[in-house]
């Protein structure tokens, strides 16, 4: 049985203005570009981890407050939906979004697997994997920002979620698997890629490349540091550091905690 072709969605005409455009106006979009594709990365491995949750602790995503529906894309896949703000976050095999409400004036949000980048969208309804809507797909960076941030902020909160349900070594074990496979690629292990995505969520481009968060990175610039000095002092983890403590506080605004059921 095929699928039934996607609807022609025609994007909002109107102008539009993110939020915090006023507050990136002096960001170089050289700055905000490789921090999307840092987010990108973290997407690439985070579609793997929601790979393993369908089928870890009882399907994870349904235990979370997603809808199993069929996919429309590919014949006996399926696809998750949860509502979240003022939207929809939709989750397939190829590509992840976040899709307003016809009234919302935010920018959506998609990223798509073999592409490896992240776009924002004016669509109002999740697309088809595989038939994707260019001329609804735009790359303007500093709405791309805004909507990433949104998805970041949600994605942070779910991961302490998994967390709390599945314990600290159900991530660890999750990026060991995608390390073993032939192209798999990793990215920061599961504290740092947390922490990472509440500093991303809450400060934009004023959040530090993921790379200086991986654990004994020599870009760390911290540890770079010591190393200049001489200080050979342990540094503590990120997530008993103020850093971190000010992160979560920072991030409020843009996640919701969502109960277990």
């Amino acid at each position: 049985m095929k699928a039934k072709p996607q609807e022609t969605l025609n994007p909002s005409r109107q102008v539009f203005h993110s939020p915090g455009m006023a507050a990136l106006s002096g960001v170089p979009l050289s700055r905000q570009r490789v921090l999307l594709t840092d987010f990108a990365a973290a997407l690439r491995q985070q579609m793997f981890f929601w790979g393993r949750d369908v089928m870890s602790g009882g399907n994870l995503l349904l235990r979370h407050g997603f809808e199993k529906l069929p996919s429309p894309g590919l014949k006996g896949t399926s696809c998750y939906r949860l509502t979240h703000e003022d939207g929809v976050i939709e989750l397939h095999g190829a590509c992840a979004g976040w899709y307003p409400q016809v009234s919302s004036q935010r920018p959506g949000f998609l990223f798509v697997r073999t592409k490896g980048r992240c776009t924002t969208h004016r669509l109002h309804e999740p697309v088809v994997p595989g038939r994707y809507q260019i001329e609804a797909l735009q790359n303007e960076t500093t709405d791309a920002m805004a909507a990433a941030r949104l998805f970041a902020g949600w994605l942070a909160e779910y991961e302490a979620w998994v967390r709390q349900q599945m314990g600290p070594g159900y991530r660890t074990e999750c990026r060991k698997m995608l390390a073993n496979l032939p192209k798999g690629q990793t990215w920061l292990p599961a504290p740092q890629a947390e922490g990472w995505l509440r500093l991303f969520a809450a400060q934009g481009p004023g959040a530090p490349r993921a790379r200086t968060l991986l654990p004994g990175s020599e870009s760390n610039p911290e540890k770079s540091h010591r190393k200049q000095n001489g200080d050979s002092r342990i540094k503590p983890p990120f997530f008993a550091s103020s850093r971190f403590r000010e992160a979560s506080r920072l991030a409020a605004p843009f996640v919701r905690h969502k109960e277990a059921g």
